[in-house]
């Protein structure tokens, strides 16, 4: 793991590299957002592309000026597959840094998703020094679910959220 004393640091982690966003990532983002599995259990789901567009720029003029939290770009194989962020919880029964992330459909049932999410928890513990990341997820994405109680996240409380139920997962740092 490598840090440039930025919120979005470059990460690595075997074929995974996490690195900020550039301008030229925006058709990646773009996709990744418009493909419907993907966002299926993501925020309010599918967007229109010009939401989309409009929410790549405000990563530009919104996050990264004032170092607001970590985004990144997930490269593998040499180009855009997904998408990550640790940053502070916009939900209210969560009190702390949410981890989020994303993955191109065609880069499923790789492991990537894992490894996105292991390097974002140690960025958050060793960097930012969080006693605790939490996590968001729909209980019907039960692939997420096991992704994340597979990396050591417990389940600590549920919500509703626009009809569906979410689950609160956190995990402590090590001591």
């Amino acid at each position: 793991m490598s840090t440039t004393g930025s919120p979005s640091p470059v990460l690595r982690s075997g074929p995974i590299e996490l690195r900020p966003y550039t301008e030229t990532d925006e058709e990646a983002f773009v996709a990744l957002f418009q493909d419907p599995e993907v966002v299926r259990y993501v925020g309010d789901g599918l967007e229109t592309e010009e939401a989309d567009r409009a929410l790549f720029h405000r990563v530009f003029s919104e996050v990264y000026p004032v170092d607001k939290f970590a985004v990144w770009a997930v490269l593998a194989e040499g180009s855009v597959v997904g998408h990550a962020e640790l940053k502070p919880s916009p939900r209210d029964d969560v009190d702390g840094w949410e981890l989020v992330y994303a993955i191109r459909r065609s880069h499923w049932r790789r492991g990537y998703g894992r490894l996105v999410a292991s390097l974002v928890i140690r960025y958050g513990f060793d960097e930012l020094r969080l006693p605790m990341v939490f996590a968001t997820v729909d209980l019907e994405n039960t692939a997420s679910l096991a992704l994340l109680k597979g990396l050591g996240f417990a389940q600590v409380g549920e919500t509703v959220d626009n009809g569906q139920r979410i689950a609160v997962l956190s995990i402590q740092a090590p001591e």
